[in-house]
């Protein structure tokens, strides 16, 4: 494969995948940065914090067959795409959110929304690049 084609495909095909899971990192580590916050501004005690914490690990474990089908089925282009949109969306609520319940429905989007950030990026590396690479 030529020098250049390969920086293409890199710049096409991984680097958008990659800012999606990088993306799904943060979303995964903010809690602890936001907590006091979170604590401030809206009462929520260690309690709530954990499981807001917790809401997007649950979440995000529960989508992972699902997402995998869909993935197969629809390809990794649509439904990376939506979910991060569905992550967008909780993340805007979350950031409106002033009461713990929507703060967890946010949550829950968000874990959602980035559940398949690691397989859509594998599965294009596995589709887009030759085996010897």
């Amino acid at each position: 494969m030529k020098i250049s084609m390969a920086w293409r495909l890199i710049a096409r095909v991984f680097l958008p995948f990659a800012a999606g899971y990088y993306l799904s990192y943060l979303f995964r580590t903010i809690n602890a940065l936001i907590s006091g916050h979170l604590i401030s501004d809206t009462g929520l005690g260690t309690a709530d914090l954990g499981l807001l914490t917790s809401v997007y690990f649950l979440v995000f474990a529960a989508a992972q067959i699902p997402v995998g089908i869909l993935l197969d089925r629809f390809g990794l282009r649509r439904v990376q795409s939506a979910l991060l949109l569905v992550a967008a969306a909780g993340a805007g609520l979350f950031a409106m959110s002033g009461g713990f319940v929507s703060l967890l429905v946010a949550r829950a989007m968000i874990g959602l929304g980035v559940a398949a950030a690691l397989m859509a990026g594998l599965k294009s590396i596995v589709l887009w690049f030759p085996r010897d690479e």
